[in-house]
């Protein structure tokens, strides 16, 4: 996971905004000082003046980083192009005009689960496409057409996008759209980590049996006298639990007493 950091010589965002063990840096000396996840960093910096003492420190170029930069300001254009040449991405206020209030993006920002969250976006006309920004930085595209309602219902309006109650929610106009939902349909990360979250949450013994199964790294079809089909239906809860015979046939393959699969 990427880590936030606050580039902030004069003490301006620190000193309002600062939650416990985001890092500050507020001079070139310790921009330099070796740091775990430096090219994997989401920078959060005032102004677009407050980065020229930094991208003017020799050898503070990504080299192929993942690093990203918010900067709470308007940029023009050839600021902009430099920035790039630092930075994978990078977001401002000229173009994500619908960020957060300060103090639900800097709470975003610094929240352990920020990837699931949004803390601005805009609408492309041309394209046809609402870019949205998770509080990692990283841009999720969605299509104007996903966003649909029924006949009496409120219509998008793509003209009015806010992202509301601390990245929860996006609004079009009167339209809203869960965060949640977005992400299930359009980040591949976020879909494998909730299908991981409900596997884990699920305590039945057709669960129990699919975690060990996983964790053995085996498939359906590597239990002898025992179909595919019935490890699949006993997964799934469409079978309470086996029979002693297939009981014991399962535990024995997954190396553990017939009892003990439940504790899994």
């Amino acid at each position: 996971m990427s880590e936030t950091v606050l580039i902030d010589p004069a003490g301006t965002l620190s000193s309002r905004h600062l939650v416990a063990d985001t890092p500050v840096i507020s001079s070139v000396e310790e921009l330099k000082k070796p740091r775990a996840k430096r090219f994997n960093e989401v920078w959060i910096v005032p102004t677009a003046e407050t980065l020229n003492m930094f991208l003017a420190s020799p050898g503070d170029r990504a080299k192929g980083g993942n690093r990203r930069v918010l900067v709470l300001d308007f940029l023009n254009a050839g600021h902009r192009e430099l920035l790039h040449y630092f930075f994978g991405v990078v977001v401002s206020r000229d173009v994500v005009g619908s960020l957060l209030p300060d103090d639900e993006l800097f709470e975003v920002l610094a929240a352990p689960n920020r990837e699931e969250l949004l803390i601005g976006g805009f609408a492309d006309q041309s394209a046809r496409l609402v870019v949205l920004y998770k509080g990692n930085l990283e841009p999720v595209l969605v299509p104007f057409d996903w966003f649909t309602a029924g006949p009496k219902s409120p219509q998008p309006d793509f003209g009015r996008l806010d992202v509301v109650d601390y990245g929860h929610y996006v609004r079009l106009g009167t339209y809203e759209a869960a965060t949640d939902a977005i992400l299930y349909e359009f980040d591949a990360g976020y879909r494998k980590r909730q299908r991981e979250n409900r596997l884990h949450a699920d305590t039945s013994f057709g669960g129990a049996l699919k975690r060990l199964r996983l964790q053995r790294g085996m498939s359906r079809s590597q239990f002898p006298g025992v179909s595919a089909k019935e490890i699949a239906r006993i997964e799934r809860g469409e079978v309470g639990k086996p029979h002693a015979k297939t009981l014991g046939a399962i535990a024995e393959c997954l190396g553990v007493k017939p009892e003990e699969i439940d504790s899994y």
